[in-house]
């Protein structure tokens, strides 16, 4: 529910000012947004601009308002007036403010619908607790961030979980867990390659380990310093990764916290998984990227083969299929996580090269590899189905591009 403060001068008869407040609700509820009157600023997702004479009410209410503060006007009673001396002043004190005029025209309602859906991701990223399972990569050397900056600047809380607890959840780990896991990933297996029956044993064991840690943690999102596993068990975290994501859990690899923080915002505010991946190789006179990691959602990919994981030949990696169609490259990044590269286009192949990771997707991107290559963000990128640049650049322009630079 879509909450407004209305505000109106005492000049102005209350049966107008009611009319005018039952008019809004119900344009905006013919765009979907069902509304709630509020009396107290610090309640209110936006402020509705009545009457003119409430310059200064809307000031003192917007003193309580984080920004974006969201301005609501109609074509009556100089609403509109008071409201753009309003956002004139905001502007000049340096806070950030939109404008929304309801007059049933235009796209006013449908945007302001769209904001309300940006500040629900907003407040539900400042709930969520990322799990960094293990300290990041020794390779990362770009994706390091401060995980108080990932808090500050995009809002879950990051938890740092020594690996060690991921290795004693490992020695506990439920064996009809891990056997469940195990038949399920080889029974929607279209071809069991490398990995031998002991493998997928382990590598079953390492996703129920996973699963009961991150419940123990209560996180809704992970990286996992997963290489790790290999050196020093000989077995790879692939299996537990995609097992956690399908169950909506979002897992990355490698302790990549930009990474994981960007495929837990696109989850948050598209609803859709995501595949994060390695840029392996790029053409740009014919637009397209090839894409490529060892682990995948099954619920991503149209089928899959379990095959070893690419670099070391051991343990058990994911050869999946994504199917043709629209898709979004996107990552974070940048020293003060407030980098965002994001193209969009469409998914047209899927690869088997043998020296590659195991998933290979190739991309056309409308744009965006001259700067892949001239200003890089990071290694791992995240590929997401469906176009959804436009939102992301919205959300990002309200609330990460617009906070005032740290020192």
């Amino acid at each position: 529910m879509f909450t407004i403060l209305p505000l109106a001068s005492r000049f102005h008869a209350p049966d107008l000012v009611e009319a005018a407040c039952a008019a809004l609700a119900a344009g905006l509820a013919a765009q979907g947004l069902p509304t709630r009157r509020v009396e107290d600023a610090s309640d209110a997702q936006a402020l509705f601009l009545v009457t003119g004479g409430t310059e200064h009410l809307a000031l003192e209410a917007a003193a309580q308002r984080p920004d974006p503060v969201l301005l609501l006007a109609h074509p009556a009673q100089n609403s509109l007036p008071a409201a753009l001396e309003v956002l004139a002043r905001l502007h000049q004190i340096g806070r950030q403010g939109r404008l929304f005029l309801i007059n049933g025209t235009g796209t006013a309602a449908a945007d302001l619908a769209r904001t309300a859906h940006h500040l629900a991701v907003r407040a539900r990223m400042a709930r969520l607790r990322l799990g960094l399972i293990g300290t990041p990569s020794d390779w990362l050397v770009a994706s390091r961030p401060d995980p108080a900056r990932v808090t500050e600047t995009w809002g879950p809380a990051v938890i740092e979980v020594p690996l060690a607890d991921l290795e004693a959840a490992l020695r506990q780990a439920d064996p009809v867990a891990a056997e469940a896991l195990d038949q399920g990933f080889r029974q929607g297996a279209t071809r069991i390659l490398e990995p031998s029956a002991a493998d997928l044993r382990t590598a079953a064991q390492v996703a129920a380990a996973l699963r009961s840690l991150v419940a123990a943690q209560r996180l809704d999102a992970c990286s996992v310093r997963c290489f790790d596993l290999v050196t020093g068990l000989a077995t790879t975290g692939c299996l537990g990764l995609s097992d956690l994501m399908d169950a909506g859990i979002v897992a990355g690899c490698e302790g990549d916290l930009p990474a994981a923080l960007t495929m837990l915002w696109v989850q948050a505010l598209t609803g859709r998984l995501s595949f994060m991946a390695n840029p392996q190789d790029l053409d740009p006179a014919a637009g397209t990227l090839w894409l490529a990691h060892c682990t995948i959602a099954r619920k991503l990919v149209q089928t899959y083969a379990l095959r070893s994981h690419f670099e070391s030949a051991l343990g058990v990696g994911i050869q999946g299929t994504w199917a043709p169609g629209p898709v979004t490259l996107v990552r974070i990044g940048g020293e003060d996580l407030r980098g965002l590269y994001v193209a969009e286009g469409e998914a047209v192949a899927c690869g088997s090269a043998e020296d590659r990771c195991r998933t290979q997707v190739q991309v056309r991107l409308q744009g965006g590899l001259a700067s892949l290559l001239a200003r890089p963000l990071g290694n791992h990128h995240i590929l997401v189905p469906g176009h959804w640049a436009a939102e992301l650049r919205e959300y990002h322009n309200l609330f990460i591009d617009s906070q005032p630079a740290r020192a």
